[in-house]
């Protein structure tokens, strides 16, 4: 053949298979989707659609609740409307083991007569059915209850605080009344055991029934402000270490924590016990510990060497938390206005969620924490 026809002929079939590669490109092309979603594409869903999901769940485990204003945690919003009671507690070596104290959302610590030592529970989410044993009112307790617009618990007084119950007009629950059956019962057990003092025990179910009985209002005072404010956010505060803590109130009663860096709170011991809550067995814990430093004497005079303090003022303190400790200060103005924290700075002090042991302890007493 013509060198210059076969050259033609060559031409004429690229041209053809080209023209017809074109056709199936274009085809492939049709058949493709406008956006072609990648893997990843397929298994993620989109950041906004994953945020409102989140959002959703938040909103249906939080729905009917509020954050508590003793603690910063959630709890039902009805719960939350309700004043605390504030249940005084015998804190004498024979009254141990105590029963109900885990539920309490603050417990406070402080001096009375003979170098005993004698708690206050506050308790406002609760559904306990033992709490105790439960022991007789202090002047200076008031202020505490007032703190959180409690309901005062107790059974019995000291002079001192029958004289204040009347001057300050306190609402309380005395179940050295004619409430006695209706709030409290006697452990019989205990009574044989330990003594008829340290015997005496409430529980919820018979506080409610008691109140209901007096009528004092339930409602919380939403005008008074709260004692704690909470950051939003688990915090490691940049402080001294604070992973043992030592209060030596008296040669009776030596008040101790130790810091579980696995659950991130302090265990609680009296003069080297562990303090267990016989509703449970278990060892009571605490997120926060705040030591209030105060000016604490023992009354002139007085034939049972009752003591007393000065709370309507300002002071020092710390505060403690996941293993460390920073410096506070506190200030009271009145009985009926809550005590205020504040740090280094001036600014309200902000702790993490959770419940709070706070220790009323002398300023010129020694303590060793490390």
């Amino acid at each position: 053949m013509h060198k210059g026809a076969l050259r033609a002929i060559c031409i004429l079939l690229l041209c053809v298979l080209m023209f017809l590669g074109g056709l199936v490109a274009c085809r492939k092309k049709e058949e493709l989707p406008k956006e072609v979603p990648t893997m990843q594409e397929e298994i993620d869903p989109e950041p906004e659609e994953e945020e409102q999901e989140q959002e959703e769940v938040i909103e249906d485990l939080h729905e009917g609740k509020v954050p508590s204003f003793l603690t910063g945690l959630w709890i039902d919003e009805d719960v939350a409307q309700r004043r605390p009671v504030a249940v005084m507690i015998n804190n004498h070596k024979r009254a141990w083991p105590h029963h109900g104290l885990s539920e309490a959302e603050i417990i406070y610590e402080t001096l009375v007569e003979g170098e005993m030592v004698r708690l206050m529970a506050i308790f406002q989410d609760f559904n306990t059915e033992k709490i105790g044993p439960i022991r007789s009112a202090r002047h200076y307790y008031l202020d505490f209850a007032f703190d959180h617009d409690a309901i005062y618990v107790h059974y019995g007084q000291s002079i001192y605080a029958h004289r204040a119950f009347t001057e300050l007009k306190v609402e309380n629950l005395n179940g050295l009344s004619w409430l006695d059956e209706i709030m409290c019962w006697r452990d019989m057990e205990r009574w044989k055991t330990k003594g008829q003092e340290h015997s005496a025990f409430t529980n919820k179910e018979k506080l409610m029934t008691a109140w209901d009985k007096v009528g004092y209002r339930k409602e919380r005072n939403q005008e008074i402000a709260p004692v704690f404010y909470f950051l939003e956010e688990n915090v490691n505060l940049e402080g001294e270490n604070a992973e043992k803590v030592s209060l030596p109130f008296s040669y009776y009663l030596i008040s101790e924590f130790e810091y579980d860096a696995t659950a991130q709170n302090y265990k609680r011991f009296q003069s080297g016990e562990p303090h267990i809550d016989a509703n449970t067995g278990e060892q009571l814990r605490f997120k926060n510990i705040i030591i209030q430093f105060a000016e604490i004497w023992t009354i002139k005079g007085d034939p049972n060497f009752c003591r007393d303090m000065n709370l309507i003022t300002e002071g020092d303190g710390l505060y403690i938390t996941n293993g460390k400790l920073i410096p506070i200060t506190w200030k009271k103005t009145s009985h009926r206005s809550p005590t205020q924290f504040f740090d280094s700075k001036g600014k309200k002090l902000e702790m993490n969620k959770g419940n709070t042991w706070i220790s009323v302890y002398p300023k010129n007493k020694e303590y060793d924490i490390k």
